[in-house]
């Protein structure tokens, strides 16, 4: 299931990059062409809008959110994990919080039929979906937390590979 979610996330991730670069190379070479297109720059920014969403899910999926491990390395492992599970448990309450935060604005914004200036492209999609990665974000952090509660059956793998 998380290498499913994984591919999707990338696959979803790679188009909207690409979407944005062939929207802006579009506007640029229509502005060289003395042609004005509209709209070009509301595109790149919802496309950039499912970039991030798609970065943030695949960057907690894979365990690469920056971390320093200066403290962590000359604990004990028993501390280490703790903190170690400790950490993933605030990750979890940072993206839960800023989930709940962003609900809060979407149901603020819900009647309001929100769109961009110059396409009228509805805003609310962008909304939920960024909503929604901070959420899944969220229950990513908390899994790895409670995975991390339980003894390993290789503890030395688990070492080298950071967990």
């Amino acid at each position: 299931m998380e290498r499913s979610a994984r591919g999707l996330a990338l696959a979803a991730g790679s188009l909207a990059l690409l979407a944005a670069m062939a929207a802006d190379f579009v506007s640029v070479i229509a502005r060289h062409l003395g042609v004005t297109l509209l709209g070009g720059v509301e595109c790149v920014q919802l496309c950039v809008v499912v970039a991030i969403s798609s970065a943030l899910i695949i960057a907690t999926l894979r365990g690469a959110h920056a971390s320093v491990h200066i403290l962590t390395e000359r604990l004990p492992p028993a501390a280490a994990r703790l903190l170690d599970r400790v950490a993933e448990l605030l990750g979890a309450l940072l993206f839960a919080l800023l989930s709940a935060g962003s609900c809060w604005m979407l149901s603020d914004t819900w009647g309001l039929d929100e769109r961009t200036d110059v396409l009228g492209i509805p805003l609310r999609p962008a909304r939920i979906l960024w909503t929604a990665a901070l959420a899944a974000t969220a229950v990513v952090f908390l899994m790895r937390a409670f995975a991390k509660s339980r003894p390993s059956a290789n503890p030395e793998a688990d070492r080298a590979h950071g967990r």
